[in-house]
């Protein structure tokens, strides 16, 4: 091979590795712009159902945990009242027995009818609050109109007090007729709270107190027998 020949060998490879080159730079070049604009660009990922809550749903959850709250405590309450009603059953009672020394108050002049009225109206309250607790733990009609009953007895010792005589009028007793009427009244309403003790099963737990009130009521009953005979036959006069 002369060096002509040579020269044009060369050339030529040269050539070649020169267009090479240029064509796997700019393959390079190509591939890195594109890399780059991809890196650019943030990532689209599929749209997923989110798991994440929702402000309604927050909100609904919410209101689910306080309306159980709400729920839990009022069960707690409304267990604590009525779970010890016969303790409130006996404690009305004692009131009813205090009332009766209220009016022996009376009747000894410590006490004015307008005092003795006003003790009354404190004592027809708790009843009231003691039926409608009574109620919620045994809704029971027939309890319903022994309460009412109950109720009725008290409500009869408002003062003054008064009996019809044979011609249709009234007479106002005076304090010690008045506490008989009383004390009978008194008594017969102990005596319904105690047959709704004794309906459900408990003991009425009778006192000294209580058997010294019921026998005190029969003394003063055949007083009051005595008593209305008398005013009858002044009438008759």
């Amino acid at each position: 091979m002369d060096i002509g020949t040579l020269g044009v060998v060369l050339v030529g490879m040269i050539v070649g590795i020169v267009t090479a080159a240029v064509l796997v730079s700019k393959i390079v070049s190509t591939q890195y712009e594109q890399l780059y604009e991809m890196m650019k660009v943030p990532p689209k990922h599929d749209e997923m159902p989110s798991s994440a809550p929702t402000p309604q749903s927050n909100k609904t959850k919410k209101e689910e945990i306080n309306e159980k709250e709400l729920l839990k405590k009022l069960r707690e309450a409304i267990d604590s009242k009525v779970s010890n009603i016969m303790v409130e059953a006996k404690q009305k009672k004692e009131r009813l027995i205090t009332l009766h020394d209220v009016a022996k108050g009376y009747a000894l002049g410590y006490v004015t009818a307008e005092e003795y009225n006003m003790f009354l109206i404190k004592i027809l309250n708790e009843l009231e609050d003691f039926k409608r607790l009574w109620l919620t733990r045994f809704p029971s009609s027939k309890d319903k109109e022994h309460l009412e009953l109950l109720i009725k007895y008290i409500a009869t010792t408002k003062l003054p007090i008064t009996i019809k005589t044979k011609d249709k009028k009234s007479l106002e007793l005076p304090p010690e007729e008045a506490l008989i009427k009383i004390t009978s009244t008194i008594n017969g309403a102990i005596e319904v709270l105690d047959r709704l003790i004794e309906s459900r099963n408990e003991n009425p737990a009778i006192t000294p107190l209580e058997i010294k009130l019921s026998k005190e009521v029969e003394r003063l009953q055949k007083k009051l027998e005595g008593v209305e005979r008398q005013l009858e036959e002044l009438r008759m006069i």
